[in-house]
């Protein structure tokens, strides 16, 4: 397992996954993000979920997918669970959503030698599902494309 570690954020690669691949199937998961400690970001090719089993609304997942022919980012954003107040869970996905370009900086940062390895990425189109349990706040947000993040 690779580490990178400054004082924002730790980047973990989980071996089969390197620096430069795979692309198909690349997973990232992002945890830290509604906390004050510091972000890990772990990039492989299975969610590195087993840490956080029952804290997933600090989490943020995507994947690469081959769709029609080109690349997708397909990201997915924990809003809200059950038992959360209406107005909690509207602070929160305003919040997140804020929070959303960060999110994606960091992950693109953090993986740039992908982007050098398969340059075509850096124009692929990333959608982010919102999910919660108040229907209103399950959203799908279109969030242009890496090169917007560099």
């Amino acid at each position: 397992m690779e580490k990178l570690r400054s004082d924002q954020f730790t980047v973990m690669i989980i071996p089969p996954a390197t620096s430069y691949g795979p692309v198909d199937g690349r997973k990232y998961t992002l945890s830290g993000i509604d906390s004050e400690i510091s972000k890990v970001l772990s990039i492989g090719s299975k969610y590195n979920l087993n840490k956080y089993p029952n804290n997933r609304e600090d989490v943020f997942i995507a994947e690469w997918l081959p769709k029609l022919g080109e690349y997708v980012l397909s990201g997915e954003l924990l809003i809200t669970r059950e038992g959360m107040s209406e107005a909690d869970a509207r602070n929160r996905y305003e919040r997140m959503l804020s929070e959303l370009p960060n999110m994606l900086a960091t992950i693109f940062q953090a993986d740039h030698s992908i982007f050098k390895y398969a340059p075509w990425l850096m124009d692929a189109p990333i959608f982010v599902q919102c999910d919660s349990h108040i229907p209103y706040l399950c959203t799908l947000k279109q969030m242009g494309t890496p090169r917007n993040y560099f």
